[in-house]
């Protein structure tokens, strides 16, 4: 089959020689971190980065209810844009380190 073999100066690249099996191993771990920065990284609008819900669960390790009743009492600020719920990073950040208890470390 002759789209198998790529000459190159002089020398045939096959599916069996190292070159080839480099490249399909480099193209790979292309498509994985391709993979990972597409689900990591979060789009922004106006200078803004936004959280979905499931990304707010998973980051305070809490359900879909407790998430909800935080949005009811007010303690996590959101907006509600066509039926989507996202959630600010800046203003996230802001309620973290308005709530942030530092203990006191006793003096031996």
């Amino acid at each position: 089959m002759a789209e198998d073999k790529i000459l190159c100066d002089n020398s045939v690249i096959t599916r069996d020689t190292p070159e080839y099996k480099e490249l399909i191993a480099t193209m790979r771990n292309t498509v994985q971190v391709a993979d990972k920065l597409v689900k990591e990284v979060r789009p922004c609008l106006l200078n803004e980065r936004y959280f979905t819900t499931e990304q707010v669960m998973d980051l305070f390790h809490i359900s879909r209810r407790a998430l909800q009743n935080y949005r009811d009492k007010g303690i996590i600020p959101f907006f509600s844009i066509g039926g989507s719920i996202v959630y600010p990073e800046s203003k996230i950040k802001e309620m973290l380190e308005q709530n942030y208890y530092k203990p006191a470390i006793p003096k031996p």
